[in-house]
């Protein structure tokens, strides 16, 4: 699933930025390459299902989002496409430095995939309902846990010997 769009970036960050980030020649008409700008898109989302696979089936199958016809239409859960746009935008920038607003938003969305993958947050649809299926024995569901079974490592002087 791609979890946003060439609008969303828009809608977050402005035509501007991604005018200024996309359109290379500078020739009118100057407009977003959204070519570019998807390819980062697929890059964002295929990093974010890394972290995502751990805890849901792929693809997610979205969430259900009324469409005001009394039917639904299934989206990226919100928290994925917010998430998506951070890193599609650090993706369209060749450069930047630790403190930049940018890469800050980076980080935090990669330490929020983290979260999710560690099952410390979930992801939620703020229609009701689950964006996918839990992985059997995943944090957030709660079953399935995993039990490791370790022998014991006995040590003695002969199985010390040869060591400094």
């Amino acid at each position: 699933m791609i979890y946003a769009t060439v609008a969303a970036l828009v809608a977050r960050f402005g035509e501007r930025e991604l005018v200024q980030l996309t359109d290379r020649d500078n020739i009118p008409p100057i407009v977003i390459d959204a070519d570019l700008v998807d390819t980062k898109i697929a890059d964002a989302s295929a990093f974010v299902d890394g972290y995502v696979g751990q805890v849901y089936q792929l693809p997610l199958a979205g969430c259900a989002k009324p469409d005001g016809a009394g039917g639904v239409d299934y989206v990226p859960p919100p928290v994925l496409e917010r998430i998506t746009c951070d890193l599609a935008r650090y993706y369209l920038h060749d450069d930047l430095a630790p403190e930049n607003e940018v890469y800050r938003r980076y980080k935090a969305a990669v330490r929020e995939l983290e979260a999710i993958a560690g099952g410390e947050a979930m992801l939620a649809c703020p229609w009701g309902g689950s964006p996918g299926v839990p992985l059997a024995g995943d944090a957030q569901s709660g079953g399935g846990e995993t039990h490791h079974a370790f022998s014991p490592r006995v040590i003695t002087d002969d199985t010390l010997r040869g060591f400094a």
